[in-house]
């Protein structure tokens, strides 16, 4: 009788350690689900978005008063209760994209917003190689359905942006067009494109930025813009002044306030997030690899960022764990688990940034590399297509 084949220890101890992962990852999921139920008995659904509708009702109907923080507030009433501060604070470019879902039933605009985002969102996942049932499970994800919050486009905008590199100039506007969003999150995608020699893309973004500024002065007057820039600073005060809010940031800026500390020590670390940036996309081509180190990094300079933009790691986290050949699973599964223990904080953020450096430290034979996209054409030796 043939004697069956052992397995070797070492199979054993690494399916043994995964086995532990993957149940410390869906016991801390878990535990994050049940944080967002206790979180849905005292906030109202929605609760974010009220803000974009308030101010898209008020471009339509009152642009003067677009960046008035008691009339958007009133204007919303009933989230959080008479006397709560609600502005809209978007620049002005914005509200091209924020004005269709201005509609009378607060309801309906809400449910299309989620709804369209959300698909969009999944859908530039999908781009990346994301398996999308794992990135609607992410916590931060449907955190971000239930607030309403903007985390689904932006993902959306950029992680197409980044699954375009034969395609400069759509990727171009798609990055400009998010730029006049939440500029905040765009800080350091000329240190990427700059690191690739990416200029049509650089150009186009430059465009598309200018065309919507000018578009928008047109539509709401140029006024909107010193209006919305002298909003800015009573808005951080707004935040910085709340104690519960800057706990739930995810900056090193906000945690340095939330301590009673100046923020601003936090631009010590500007340096190594545009190092993070510009190695990373003169390292790798893997968009999974790209976004986690720009969105990662893009943390460590910006000083507000909300808990719900977690999401936008989601993406590459569930990219790389739909590779279930990659000898580096173990690595990202890990990764993982340590973000879902540590939800809701920036510490969630460093298990990302370390497995993106060790990628970026560690590279593989491409065996496992995301699966071609149709609009890519085979790479030519004669000159950089994105020059």
């Amino acid at each position: 009788m043939p004697r069956r084949p052992r397995l070797h220890p070492a199979f054993i101890a690494v399916a043994a350690l995964q086995l532990a992962i993957v149940a410390g990852l869906l016991g801390a999921v878990g535990v994050a689900y049940h944080d967002l139920y206790k979180l849905s008995r005292f906030q109202v659904a929605g609760a974010d978005f009220s803000c974009v509708w308030a101010g898209a009702l008020s471009a339509l109907h009152e642009p003067a008063r677009i960046y008035d923080f008691v009339h958007n507030s009133a204007l919303q009433g009933w989230p959080l209760g008479p006397g709560r501060i609600r502005p809209y604070i978007y620049p002005p470019s914005a509200l091209f994209l924020f004005a269709p879902f201005a509609l009378p039933s607060y309801w309906l605009s809400f449910g299309l917003w989620v709804a369209l985002t959300g698909a969009f969102f999944l859908w530039a996942a999908r781009q990346i190689g994301a398996p999308w049932p794992l990135v609607l499970a992410a916590p931060p994800v449907l955190l971000t359905a239930f607030c309403g919050q903007l985390a689904f486009v932006m993902g959306g905008l950029i992680l197409t942006a980044l699954s375009l590199p034969r395609r400069p100039i759509l990727a171009g506007v798609l990055l400009g067009v998010a730029a006049s969003i939440k500029p905040q999150f765009l800080i350091l995608v000329p240190i990427a494109l700059v690191a690739e020699s990416r200029w049509r893309t650089l150009v186009a973004a430059a465009a598309t930025g200018v065309l919507l500024i000018l578009a928008s002065s047109a539509v709401w007057g140029p006024e909107r813009w010193l209006e919305w820039l002298d909003a800015l600073s009573r808005f951080r005060a707004l935040i910085f002044g709340d104690r519960g809010l800057t706990e739930d940031a995810i900056t090193p800026y906000a945690a340095l306030a939330s301590m009673g500390l100046d923020g601003r020590w936090a631009f010590l670390l500007a340096p190594a997030a545009v190092a993070l940036v510009w190695f990373g996309f003169r390292r790798t081509q893997d968009p999974a690899d790209r976004s986690l180190l720009l969105f990662g990094a893009t943390l460590l300079v910006t000083p507000y960022a909300m808990n719900y933009e977690l999401a936008l790691f989601a993406p590459g986290l569930a990219a790389y764990l739909g590779r279930l050949r990659d000898p580096r699973w173990t690595e990202s599964a890990a990764a993982a688990l340590g973000c879902a223990l540590l939800p809701w904080t920036f510490l969630s953020v460093l298990p990302v940034l370390a497995l993106a450096l060790v990628r970026l430290l560690r590279p593989v034979e491409p065996l496992t590399a995301p699966r071609a996209r149709s609009d890519v054409a085979p790479a030519r030796a004669t000159s950089n297509p994105n020059a």
